[in-house]
């Protein structure tokens, strides 16, 4: 799955530099899209080399102090730290790490707006362009981390190794996290109405953690199937708020003018990708596959379906 949808970014990746260029005039060159070839080198390039100096600092620093590969910079002991520590908090702490994303995005869209004075109509295509730059160092910063993880530990700062204790379930210590594919899986929704890509991150991000919290907090759990650890009150938690989520992606872009979609749409949308996430969580409560894979992916052609049939245009 990791390496399918790192060979799918390598190759829309372009498409997004002379799709969001659309002949516009740029900042610093001629035209937009010579300004996002400069952006990606700088940022996605420069990300990676900043992370890879960092990891051969941490390397030097264990080099120089050899006790460091007995306690800090050995995976065996953060791996029994890690599994003494885990519990309902790390995992409500987790979920809530996931709602990032969308903060992220919301923050890029506002700034990139109050910018409009002096972009004019570019502000919409800077932002996704910007939003695409984040998504792809956050999701770099992931893999490159796990590659330290997994393979040498003496590399590993103490930094990210608190960030990987907080982001990671326990059945993610001997592989690889499941964060980079999960942005890497809402990157093609870009190209659509933003309405479209808004409504896929707020499931895949916040939808799914609420719902997990709604499981985990509930009180008197009841598990559906037996033996697993999906519960009614999750199920439920996960319809309700992927019917809110989906509203207010709307609602968020219209504030923009970036969604013009009447409330009949929008609402058998919410019903529809909620009945969609139900069905996904049930089955992979099942079959053992994170949801974080297929939630953006499989509610994207839902809802990309479901537009298409009402004759709502999804460009």
């Amino acid at each position: 799955m990791y390496c399918i949808l790192m060979l799918a970014f390598a190759f829309y990746y372009p498409f997004f530099i002379t799709h969001f260029g659309n002949a516009h005039p740029g900042i610093f060159y001629p035209s937009a899209s010579a300004d996002f070839i400069l952006f990606g080198n700088l940022f996605i390039v420069g990300v990676i080399l900043l992370m890879l100096i960092w990891a051969l600092s941490a390397k030097i620093r264990t080099t120089r102090n050899p006790h460091l590969l007995e306690t800090r910079n050995n995976y065996e002991v953060f791996k029994e730290r890690f599994l003494e520590e885990y519990s309902k908090r790390n995992k409500l702490k987790r979920k809530c790490f996931h709602t990032i994303p969308f903060g992220v995005v919301g923050t890029v869209v506002i700034i990139y707006f109050l910018f409009t004075p002096l972009l004019g109509t570019r502000w919409f295509d800077y932002a996704r362009f910007t939003i695409v730059i984040l998504g792809v160092d956050f999701a770099f910063t992931f893999i490159l981390g796990d590659l330290i993880r997994l393979l040498d530990f003496s590399y590993m700062p103490p930094i990210p190794a608190k960030l990987f204790q907080k982001a990671m379930t326990d059945a993610e210590l001997n592989t690889f996290t499941s964060t980079s594919v999960m942005v890497f899986g809402f990157g093609p929704f870009l190209f659509f109405d933003f309405s479209i890509f808004l409504i896929i991150l707020l499931i895949a991000a916040v939808a799914d953690a609420c719902a997990s919290m709604s499981g985990l907090l509930a009180k008197n759990k009841h598990h559906f199937p037996p033996n697993t650890d999906k519960t009614i009150e999750g199920y439920i938690g996960g319809v309700v708020f992927t019917f809110l989520c989906t509203i207010f992606g709307v609602f968020f872009a219209s504030l923009f003018g970036l969604s013009d979609w009447s409330i009949e749409v929008i609402l058998w949308v919410a019903v529809v990708l909620s009945i969609t996430f139900f069905i996904i969580d049930l089955i992979t409560s099942e079959v053992k596959i994170q949801d974080n894979y297929l939630n953006p992916l499989i509610c994207g052609m839902v809802l990309l379906i479901t537009l298409t049939l009402l004759g709502v245009p999804i460009f």
